[in-house]
């Protein structure tokens, strides 16, 4: 995937102050997967030319925070993580959502 190109796996829209939001199923895309291929993105770099995510949030801990599977999340539970990553405010909902905005 090029930074043009997007994520594949979810619907992506762009705002004019350089926001990016995508949606994700997460049963079939890690939170912590979509946050990187939205962030690479926003800044327009390939996820790997950007830092690792673990320098600003544990991935596993995003993954088990915002469960994919019916069996263990059957409503959307509400919950939401915001943080700061490669130069861009993240935001990561429940309900699959993605929110990047770049912070300069």
């Amino acid at each position: 995937m090029t930074a043009s190109d997007g994520p594949k796996d979810g619907n992506r829209s762009s705002g004019v102050d350089g926001t990016v939001r995508t949606t994700f199923d997460w049963e079939a895309v890690a939170p912590s997967t979509a946050v990187v291929k939205t962030v690479s993105v926003a800044v327009d770099a390939e996820p790997t030319a950007i830092e690792p995510l673990y320098g600003a949030v544990d991935p596993e801990a995003l993954d088990r925070l915002l469960p994919g599977s019916s069996a263990t999340c059957p409503t959307d539970t509400g919950v939401s993580v915001s943080f700061t990553f490669a130069g861009c405010e993240v935001r990561v909902h429940s309900a699959g959502t993605v929110v990047v905005r770049p912070t300069g």
